[in-house]
């Protein structure tokens, strides 16, 4: 509650400074409740946003906006106030410029950009798309055109991690059980706010006669944390946990958009390099390079979205590891590929680093009826999602949807052990105002 204090003071400071230039307030949002039910008829207990309040004014150059939602936990009855975005924006012949809380998106991919890293992201909302699933952060940007070229730019002072879903039993993406160590009780160690740790990046666009070309770098800390280990020489070796730290990661990136007929071609890559204390901690996935390939297509009514998401490290560390978990030596290859998750970039890759995904949508009757549809298959061990949701459009303002997810694949996939607990049914009810 401490960081909603802070941010709640940062908007009402420059609600108060822009008073005298703004004529009006706009307001607009959601309610959404929403039950989620397992297959073997469970209710799941998770964070869920049920309400979402966006407001702005605008003057002839500025603007103010802010983003608030409160999160409920059904089956706690539990609730928090979090404010998702606060900013300030300043527009100018040459561009834009903002400054407080927000959310950039980089990329040309729906949904998994390995070159979007400028915010964390909150594995609650994996399954979501777009902006929902990202974490605001304290930052300055810009929005520069020079000609063709457009630059994008942020820095960012304070460092924000991933928000992991740990010890969930209903949703297993991370089972902080199976580790050797306590996360709540193990020291976390963040970056200092010091000015050597800012975090900032840059991407330069350039439109062509035939595609659209962009490359970026970012240089920040990985989202996720690694642990920092010692280990005691004897039969067996014995593990401790000292601390969790946070590394330094430069990101390097490109993306490209072209068209053929009516399909949109889409491809998008990163090279992440991780800036250990001795460059090989075998604990460290380091380098590695994400990527992804995209074809889609839409028109008036319907929409469809195929996806190749694919990661390849580049290089092994020198030496084999021991198993955090089980004290048990696990040769270099394996544990680099199948054991650290990738700690920036595409959030899927964290349960699924090689796989092919497929979604799309069909409005019918005038626009009342909506059918959505996803898939999921990961080609390292057989795992699958698949997921259908139907909007009916009850009135102009409420909506009612009705949908199923289901997970499952072989006994190593991280789907199969998500799904064990996750697959379920829901109903909402989504009234916008």
């Amino acid at each position: 509650m401490k960081r909603v204090a802070h941010y709640t003071a940062l908007l009402l400071v420059l609600a108060t400074a822009a008073v005298p230039l703004f004529a009006q307030v706009e307001l607009h949002g959601h309610v959404y409740p929403l039950a989620r039910i397992s297959f073997e008829q469970k209710y799941l207990s998770l964070p869920h946003r049920v309400v979402s309040i966006e407001g702005h004014r605008s003057g002839k150059n500025v603007r103010l906006f802010f983003n608030t939602t409160l999160e409920y936990r059904l089956m706690e009855n539990s609730a928090a106030v979090e404010l998702q975005e606060a900013y300030a924006e300043w527009s100018t012949r040459l561009g834009d410029y903002r400054l407080g809380q927000h959310v950039l998106s980089w990329g040309a991919a729906d949904g998994n950009n390995p070159t979007d890293n400028v915010n964390a992201y909150d594995f609650y909302y994996l399954f979501m798309g777009g902006g929902d699933r990202k974490q605001s952060n304290l930052m300055a940007s810009a929005n520069l055109y020079f000609g063709n070229l457009n630059l994008e730019a942020a820095v960012t002072p304070v460092f924000q991690p991933n928000r992991l879903p740990l010890d969930e039993p209903d949703f297993p993406i991370f089972e902080a059980g199976d580790l050797p160590f306590d996360p709540n009780t193990v020291p976390e160690v963040r970056p200092a706010r010091k000015l050597e740790n800012t975090e900032y990046g840059a991407r330069l666009r350039l439109p062509l006669s035939i595609m659209d070309l962009s490359v970026s770098y970012f240089r920040g800390f990985d989202r996720m944390y690694t642990p920092a280990i010692s280990v005691q020489l004897g039969l067996p070796p014995t593990i401790s946990v000292d601390s969790l730290v946070y590394y330094p990661t430069q990101v390097l990136g490109g993306d490209l958009v072209t068209f053929l007929g009516d399909w949109a071609i889409r491809a998008e890559g990163a090279y992440f390099l991780t800036e250990d204390d001795d460059g090989d901690d075998p604990l460290i996935r380091n380098p590695y390079i994400q990527y992804v390939l995209q074809l889609d297509r839409a028109d008036d009514n319907s929409n469809v979205v195929v996806q190749y998401l694919g990661t390849y490290i580049t290089q092994l560390d020198g030496d084999d590891a021991l198993d955090p978990a089980t004290g048990e030596l696990i040769a270099e290859d394996e544990n680099e590929w199948d054991r650290i998750p990738p700690k920036m970039g595409m959030p899927f890759a964290a349960i699924a680093q090689n796989a092919l995904m497929a979604t799309a949508s069909y409005d019918f009757a005038d626009g009342r009826y909506s059918l959505q549809g996803q898939s999921l298959y990961e080609f390292d061990h057989n795992g699958y999602m698949l997921g259908g949701k139907l909007t009916i459009a009850l009135e102009d303002a409420f909506d009612l949807e009705l949908g199923v997810v289901h997970m499952d694949g072989d006994k190593d996939s991280r789907l199969s052990t998500i799904g064990d607990v996750f697959s379920h049914f829901y109903l909402a009810m989504k009234y916008s105002f």
